[in-house]
């Protein structure tokens, strides 16, 4: 196997970027944020069907509309509360009205049994509820999908072509270029020096550049991480820097003919790796309602 990877190093090189590919595709398309919309059906028991998505990232200070697209004959409510806050449980009825749905930038209008939520004006607030419905003498909860309330956070208005996409694109060629930095440090005779580099340097650029800037818009903080709180997200690229520039302090001078060169970028890809599997936003920034104050988890 060795000797044939050493006398066929093209098409070694182009399996390689395509394994690279493959799995930042993957993570692309299967990445779950906890407050991506929340889609799925609920069985009812004569065999009709209820189907639901849930907005749970909302711009500040819009309302945040609940809808099903149910059987006739059936009615609802929606019980919720603001997160952290001494809030009783309010509970606002469903009727049918026009709804829009956003995806992908597209909006369309369409009628839904629905309740209304006024907005929250503050950066990372967030509802908490449980949709509530009633058919055919029987009653139904659709919540999380764990038994637990669904949550929507607000956050401010971000530009889209000037900062978020821009914060992907780095992002997302970090995790190829760390990726394939360590499978090249893996293949007999390989160079990995300048994919490590340009990892490190598109992490940078998605993940302390655009990544605060982006946050600034959202939520009015530049950093939520280590040492001034402990969102996930922040602390994520953090370790991630950390191991990519371990890396490289072993891939210069003397050191990069050692034995930790290779190792140390093969570890870094590999936590890259990990550390993007991880669900984005798990732990998040959060409005404290008791407290008056924004605070991370």
């Amino acid at each position: 196997m060795r000797q044939w990877m050493e006398s066929h190093p093209r098409v070694v090189s182009v399996l390689l970027w395509l394994i690279a590919i493959v799995i930042t595709g993957f993570y692309v398309l299967y990445e779950n944020d906890p407050y991506d919309p929340l889609a799925g059906e609920l069985a009812l028991s004569d065999g009709e069907v209820v189907e639901y998505e849930f907005i749970r990232s909302r711009v500040l200070d819009e309302e945040l509309a609940i809808g099903v697209d149910a059987p006739e004959g059936t009615t609802g409510y929606v019980e919720y509360w603001r997160v952290n806050s001494d809030d009783e449980p309010q509970v606002v009825d469903m009727k049918i009205q026009t709804v829009e749905l956003e995806s992908m930038g597209d909006t369309e209008e369409v009628e839904l049994l629905a309740a209304r939520l006024p907005g929250l004006s503050e950066m990372a607030g967030k509802y908490a509820y449980f949709v509530h419905l009633q058919y055919d003498g029987e009653n139904y909860v659709i919540d999380d999908g764990a038994g637990e309330a669904i949550v929507s956070r607000y956050r401010g208005d971000m530009p889209m072509l000037t900062v978020v996409l821009p914060h992907v694109v780095t992002i997302m060629l970090s995790m190829l270029f760390g990726i394939r930095a360590a499978l090249e440090a893996l293949r007999p005779g390989g160079k990995p020096r300048w994919m490590m580099w340009a990892a490190l340097i598109t992490l940078l650029l998605g993940g302390f550049i655009f990544g605060p800037i982006m946050q600034k818009y959202a939520f009015g903080v530049y950093w939520a991480g280590i040492p001034l709180g402990w969102d996930l997200t922040d602390n994520k690229v953090t370790i991630e820097l950390v191991l990519w520039l371990v890396a490289v302090f072993f891939n210069t001078g003397s050191r990069k003919d050692g034995p930790w060169a290779r190792r140390t970028i093969v570890i870094a890809g590999l936590v890259t790796f990990i550390v993007y599997m991880i669900p984005h936003s798990l732990l998040g920034s959060g409005y404290d309602y008791t407290a008056g104050e924004a605070l991370t988890e």
